[in-house]
């Protein structure tokens, strides 16, 4: 079986990235064949050096085109796998342009399979919606072109995978898209070998003797980091040794937009006018290499996103590490974590710094919560998660 992955590069800076990566390992292990269709990056002798990832295709409008010149010459694929995100291949024309990429493959008469990244709510698509994903124009466009677009991917396509039941459900409800087409395969779980101790890693971090709380991942406003600064002053004042770690950098889509750069400005601002504002260490971006070390040091992941739109890398992450974690309730993270004492109410800085208290003061609760999320990472580990999309392939096929 020869399958066309149809994603970022491996060495690209994001979730979809790395998600490709490790579900590419892990159907190699089930003897599938996989060559990787790869956007275009500047260093191009980097990008020889990966075997089986030819790059492909530019972010812009023409990435369809390209990809579909490059599948053409591929004649021996059996199955073409295509990532999406609303933004992965370039702006909002571009996202637009993604059914022409479907209908194009159609073409060649082979089956096509969509994994959604991310799943948008209607009900919860409004001003607040927009303002934090920085979009422009008509609520009602908005709304009209988010169903025309999910619906047009969903009936081109012969299979759509989605992380969480609350996604397929939401795809069923919100565009009445048909259930025979969308398979719930969750997002997979790392198995990391060689560990750092935690001890270690503090030391490394210059934070000995300190009660880490962590937020990894991309600076924007449905993560909710202003309810988790000002629940982390409530903490601060209880816990004099806690220190609070905004791990994460811009993000890549939003760094030139003058109202997303007001906005970190405004969030770095809430931190430095913070009671406690010495403890609360904006790294920027973290690189790849020295993730380990902030996920061994930390005692307590947090994840204060207001919105559910997609399954959360750094989730995964943490659960890879068996790390306690405090989530708000957006339905996602419930599906996943159906633990009372591991959930706060989205937007509820008091409610989080309650769950933060609880979780800090005691030991078997934050092992309970930790050996759930260590049960759930085995379960989906990326052997499983392969095996379930090697057998979505198969169905296809008819083998």
């Amino acid at each position: 079986m020869k399958i066309c992955m149809v994603s970022t590069h491996s060495i690209s800076v994001g979730g979809v990235s790395s998600y490709t990566k490790n579900l590419v390992q892990s159907l190699k292990e089930h003897e599938v064949d996989v060559v990787v269709f790869s956007n275009k990056l500047e260093n191009e002798r980097l990008m020889q050096s990966y075997e089986g990832v030819y790059a492909t295709w530019n972010r812009g409008i023409l990435y369809p085109f390209q990809i579909f010149k490059m599948l053409v010459s591929n004649a021996s694929v059996d199955v073409v796998h295509i990532q999406h995100e609303f933004f992965l291949y370039g702006g909002m024309v571009s996202a637009i342009l993604f059914p022409v990429l479907l209908a194009l493959i159609r073409l060649l008469g082979k089956p096509v399979v969509v994994t959604i990244h991310g799943v948008i709510p209607l009900p919860e698509v409004n001003e607040q919606f927009k303002e934090e994903n920085e979009l422009n124009g008509s609520l009602i466009l908005l709304k009209f072109g988010l169903i025309l677009l999910t619906k047009a991917i969903v009936f081109l396509s012969d299979a759509i995978i989605v992380h969480e039941g609350f996604f397929a459900e939401r795809l069923q409800k919100d565009y009445r898209c048909p259930q025979r087409k969308i398979y719930v395969i969750s997002h997979g779980v790392e198995e990391i070998e060689n560990k750092i101790l935690q001890d270690e890693a503090k030391e490394k971090l210059g934070l000995n003797n300190k009660t880490v709380l962590l937020f990894f991942g991309y600076i924007t406003k449905y993560k909710g980091i202003e309810t988790l600064i000002d629940g982390f002053e409530w903490i601060a004042k209880q816990y004099e040794d806690s220190i609070l770690i905004i791990g994460g950098g811009e993000h890549p889509r939003l760094r030139n937009n003058l109202c997303y750069v007001e906005y970190l400005s405004e969030l770095q601002q809430r931190a430095v006018s913070a009671a406690a504002k010495e403890r609360i260490l904006f790294t920027g971006f973290i690189p790849e290499d020295d993730l380990p070390l902030y996920f061994s040091a930390a005692d307590v992941l947090v994840f204060p996103y207001t919105t559910a739109m997609s399954s959360s890398g750094p989730l995964s992450f943490a659960m890879s590490y068996g790390k306690a974690v405090i989530a708000s309730d957006i339905p996602s993270f419930a599906e996943i974590i159906p633990l009372e004492d591991a959930l706060f109410r989205r937007n509820s800085s008091k409610n989080l710094a309650e769950k933060l208290e609880r979780i800090l003061s005691g030991s078997a609760l934050r092992n309970r919560v930790s050996n759930y999320l260590k049960m759930k990472a085995k379960e989906n580990s990326w052997h499983n998660i392969g095996s379930k999309t090697y057998s979505l392939y198969r169905e296809l096929l008819g083998t």
